[in-house]
């Protein structure tokens, strides 16, 4: 019989009593189980030692993304499960784990695993929202986030090292995101004002960030996968562009044009024909990426 290799779990918590419990309940096979707590208030750090996990303490960070580098060395074992106090796997997670180690160690230090993402109560299946690769189970020491929020984590010893699983027939995270789109609008508030800038004003232009609103919403709005839902979600991350760039605009002590003509997502030239723009959100960003090209 093959030796089972051992897995440490890894878990940043705040304030986590409701998510926490169902995380634990899925990953309680693995061999050690590490909480890094941000000052919670609630009954977290109750409810982690009581699963006897080893609990940890660090002050409180708005982005735990980098954080996660200063405490992956704490692990015991040479294989690392990484995930958010609202994330949870399924009941097959530590047999199909076991099977990645057996059969893929050889040439593979780490693992992109899809996640399920549930906005409202709805599991997305596309908005950009799926089959959304996180690398989270890796070989200690091969791995490191960068300063933000969701920004992808870099394999240290190569992409080459790196496992992508295939959807949908395979090991997914399970992550309950927001409750309501108002949580929704809020956290990317939170992420927005929170996050890292260029300081380089020199790199700094308002109009790049309109045109990736555009484009963000043409990327995240599909209808056909996730209903109306997915309108009001493309909506918000197209904002959230525009916020970002008001936000890094400000960082840079408001010196550069905003080119106030183009802040709003409004075409002139677009016309209501049938209850519709006549010109659809992809042709509007097409157009914007050809106009901003053009005063570069």
């Amino acid at each position: 019989m093959t030796q089972a290799n051992e897995i440490s779990l890894i878990v940043h918590t705040r304030d986590s009593a409701l998510t926490l419990p169902r995380l634990l309940a899925t990953t309680a096979w693995a061999s050690e189980r590490i909480v890094i707590d941000m000052q919670s208030g609630d009954a977290t750090i109750e409810i982690a030692r009581a699963a006897g996990c080893r609990v940890l303490s660090c002050a409180i960070v708005d982005a735990v993304d980098a954080i996660r580098n200063q405490y992956v060395p704490q692990a015991q074992n040479d294989w690392v499960l990484v995930l958010d106090s609202d994330e949870y796997l399924a009941d097959d997670a530590y047999e199909a784990l076991q099977g990645l180690v057996r059969d893929y160690s050889d040439n593979t230090d780490a693992f992109a695993l899809p996640r399920f993402n549930s906005v409202a109560g709805h599991v997305m299946r596309g908005s950009g929202f799926y089959p959304d690769h996180q690398i989270r189970f890796f070989r200690k020491g091969t791995v490191a986030w960068q300063p933000g929020h969701h920004r992808v984590p870099q394999v240290l010893t190569g992409a080459k090292r790196l496992r992508r699983l295939e959807a949908p027939n395979c090991l997914h995270i399970h992550h309950e995101n927001y409750v309501d789109i108002a949580s929704f609008i809020a956290r990317q508030a939170r992420y927005a004002l929170s996050d890292s800038y260029d300081p380089n004003p020199d790199n700094f232009d308002f109009g790049t960030y309109v045109a990736e609103a555009y484009a963000e919403f043409e990327r995240r709005h599909e209808p056909a996968n996730d209903g109306e839902l997915s309108t009001a979600v493309a909506t918000v991350l197209a904002w959230d562009r525009i916020m970002r760039g008001l936000i890094h605009w400000e960082l840079l002590g408001r010196q550069q044009p905003l080119n106030p003509a183009f802040s709003l997502p409004i075409v002139p030239t677009a016309q209501k024909h049938q209850g519709r723009l006549r010109h659809q959100p992809r042709e509007i960003a097409r157009r914007l990426r050809r106009f901003f090209q053009r005063r570069r």
